[in-house]
């Protein structure tokens, strides 16, 4: 089952779910390789110790729901990094611009 952004159809994905849970499971696992292959190589590695994280706290989780939270938060941590570093950019490029206005006074 190859699904793009565009045509992803949550009904089907469900269905197959509830039918076949271990046809569900191939399916999602190549969905994901997929899409990992198409990164770009120096970021491959990475998602894919993201997406065994991400499977272990599935594995992990009493529930669905339970998993659900879990991976949020882990979404959630990683936009307070985010945030953090944009702001420290941000102050360096705010000093950088300050730097470069004192040396053509």
């Amino acid at each position: 089952m190859s699904v793009s952004a565009d045509d992803f159809d949550f009904d089907q994905w469900r269905k197959l779910a509830e039918q076949d849970p271990a046809a569900f499971f191939l399916a999602r696992q190549k969905l994901i390789a997929d899409f990992i292959e198409t990164a770009p190589d120096y970021l491959t590695d990475r998602l894919w110790q993201f997406q065994n994280t991400i499977d272990c706290a599935r594995a992990e989780a009493a529930s669905p729901m339970k998993a659900v939270k879990v991976i949020v938060g882990m979404m959630g941590e990683h936009l307070d990094a985010l945030h953090s570093n944009m702001m420290r950019l941000r102050e360096e490029s705010v000093s950088f611009h300050n730097s470069l206005a004192q040396l053509k006074d």
